[in-house]
């Protein structure tokens, strides 16, 4: 039995043992984190009509119910709870002046501070980013892309992701989209500079590099704590370390071979001679990892003093890190780095079970408000688990939330059915029946259901 297995029973069997009741876990989440306010500190509210944490709800329920977004004009799901038509979604979705970004962070950061305080060395905050496919060209700011995965350039949207882990959970913080000069169609929306979507739209079209450092000094005037950045080769360039490193926090990442030059000992040398010429020699096995490797300080032009990791399997394959911490012993920075694996089990996890890339709009503000919801769908169950002090992956966490928020649903939708059989037929079924029994009858089923959902909706 794989290890994803192992964690997964583990977490159902913790489920069952301690008989929490998982279906209404996401409606008092929504209460507890007191959503009513982030969303009114965010300016994501409504002069008139359906108040937008009704609007929330409803569509950050989507994938818990297995439905789109189209089912809920087309068909009777949660009808009973609100009745409002496509166009009141879309205009929610596509609105250009809701600060989504600062409902993200002020979500992460009650999040993280409901959950467990870890020391400040637990902490990090790690950078990646994922590209989503598209087919249809005329989706505003969509490009191609370099995917690593398949090795071609693909149509599609990509996500730079920030996210901060404190050792035991993966908390997404902050993303941006980035478009490539390579886009099938030129068109931007026309629309009040002034506006968040108009930001958001000029960020997309800034440098990756650059739009990095900007994420990361977001990340330290909100107060996020963490003793390091963490991100891939992709990322690892002397100005970028440099700027992170004055912004506050330290840096450890990998290295590419490249035409830097790394100063040691008084010589420069490039990455691949530093190795062939010193580190090699040098190399001793690390304890408790199958690898030799050897730690070399030495200076970059703009970074300055860096601690350079080399790791090899004893053979011609080696790989380089680098850690800002010049007295790290090699086997921390392995652990270090080996976190950056959580952000792509989020990658993953949105992609299969949160509806990453699965909005249907073509405006660029929908983009920004659908990958907004993935983020906010994640910390939900991020604080479930941390509220009910279980371990382990969301997947299992997710599936008996979408079960039990499922059968809910169809109880909903069965009754609702048989009421109107009863009261169209009751001229001949309950024709005995006095018309005030037979409502309280109703009342009771009703309020039934009602205290197995505690539908936050039906409390606006």
């Amino acid at each position: 039995m794989n290890l994803n297995s192992t964690f997964s029973l583990s977490l159902q069997k913790q489920i069952h043992k301690e008989n929490i009741s998982i279906d209404s876990e996401i409606n008092r989440a929504f209460n507890e984190l007191n959503f009513r306010s982030i969303l009114r500190q965010s300016g994501i509210i409504k002069k008139r009509g359906y108040a937008t944490i009704t609007l929330l709800f409803l569509i950050v329920l989507l994938p818990f119910l297995k439905k789109k977004l189209t089912d809920f004009w087309n068909c009777r799901c949660l009808q009973n709870q609100i009745d409002a038509q496509k166009d009141t979604y879309y205009r929610f979705l596509n609105y250009e002046r809701f600060n989504w970004r600062k409902f993200v962070y002020l979500l992460a950061l009650k999040v993280i501070a409901l959950c467990k305080d870890v020391p400040l060395r637990e902490k990090v905050l790690i950078v990646d980013d994922s590209v989503s496919p598209k087919s249809g060209e005329n989706i505003e700011l969509v490009s191609y892309h370099f995917d690593h995965k398949v090795r071609r350039s693909i149509l599609g949207n990509r996500y730079l992701q920030l996210g901060y882990h404190n050792g035991l959970n993966f908390f997404p913080v902050d993303v941006a989209l980035n478009a490539s000069s390579n886009r099938p169609n030129k068109k931007i929306k026309e629309i009040d500079k002034r506006t968040c979507g108009w930001k958001r739209r000029q960020e997309a079209l800034d440098k990756k590099t650059t739009v990095l450092v900007q994420m990361i000094d977001r990340a330290w005037n909100a107060g996020i704590d963490a003793a390091f950045v963490l991100f891939d080769s992709w990322f690892a360039h002397d100005d970028i370390i440099s700027k992170i490193y004055r912004i506050g926090y330290g840096v450890i990442c990998r290295l590419k071979r490249g035409r830097v030059r790394y100063t040691y000992q008084g010589k420069q040398f490039t990455l691949k001679q530093l190795w062939q010429q010193v580190a090699r020699k040098k190399t001793t096995w690390i304890e408790k990892h199958n690898i030799k490797g050897v730690c070399l300080n030495a200076d970059l032009p703009k970074t300055g003093p860096v601690r350079i990791l080399f790791v090899s399997d004893g053979r011609k394959e080696w790989h380089a890190f680098l850690c800002t911490d010049l007295e790290m012993e090699p086997a921390k920075i392995l652990s270090y780095y080996a976190r950056r694996w959580s952000i792509e089990m989020f990658f993953k996890d949105a992609k299969q079970m949160l509806y990453m890339g699965k909005e249907q709009s073509h405006t660029f503000d929908a983009l920004v408000a659908c990958y907004s919801l993935v983020m906010a769908r994640y910390l939900l169950l991020v604080y479930i688990l941390s509220k009910r002090r279980l371990t382990g992956p969301l997947g299992p966490l997710f599936r008996q939330v979408s079960e039990d928020q499922t059968v809910i649903m169809l109880a909903e939708t069965v009754w609702a059915y048989v009421k109107e059989l009863i009261i169209r037929s009751s001229d001949v079924l309950c024709y005995k029946i006095e018309p005030n029994l037979l409502f309280h009858f109703f009342d009771i089923i009703e309020d039934t259901i009602i205290r197995q959902t505690h539908l936050v909706s039906a409390k606006l």
